[in-house]
């Protein structure tokens, strides 16, 4: 395999563990954003 295609196949694995790198992160905040909305509605019923 020539330089020019380990970069290529490089650059593209690169591109895609963005992708999931983006997707995962965006997974987290809507995680957080559940978290949050849980441990309010929880701490107004104890309350």
């Amino acid at each position: 395999m020539a330089d020019e295609e380990k970069i290529s196949v490089l650059e593209e694995e690169n591109r895609r563990l963005k992708e999931d790198n983006e997707k995962l992160m965006n997974i987290v905040v809507q995680m957080r954003v559940t978290l949050n909305r849980l441990v309010l509605r929880y701490v107004t019923e104890e309350g």
